[in-house]
């Protein structure tokens, strides 16, 4: 039989001391992601059914068809260059020093300027 110490397996919740320890802090940090990937799941399936009643709505009342859904979304798609089935957010340069601005801030890095957002998917992300 193989000995699992000699691979690196970790000592279980059980155990004592450091790795005792560890192992509860490991499964505490399991059950919090757990707990995350539960809520994107159902926030997941929220945006689902919003956007299955909005587009009930437009084919309902524009008498759009799924060819024309499946066409804008193509052309979104291709909005970066690639067809990859991802809405990617242009680069956005910064309005004063026209250097790259980061998404995850509101305010040029070098200069400080704020960013201006052009649409309200800016501010989503």
């Amino acid at each position: 039989m193989i000995n699992p110490f000699l691979f690196g397996a970790a000592v279980t919740a059980s155990g004592g001391g450091a790795a005792g320890v560890s192992a509860k802090h490991a499964e505490a940090n399991a059950d919090r992601a757990r707990s995350e990937v539960q809520h994107i799941e159902q926030r997941f399936d929220r945006l689902i059914l919003v956007n299955m009643a909005l587009w009930s709505l437009l084919q309902e009342k524009m008498g759009l068809t799924e060819q024309d859904l499946l066409d804008r979304v193509q052309e979104v798609d291709l909005a970066d260059g690639q067809l990859d089935g991802k809405a990617r957010k242009p680069v956005v340069k910064c309005p004063d020093c026209d250097r790259v601005m980061s998404s995850r801030h509101k305010r040029c890095l070098y200069c400080g300027a704020e960013r201006l957002d052009h649409s309200a998917f800016d501010s989503a992300r």
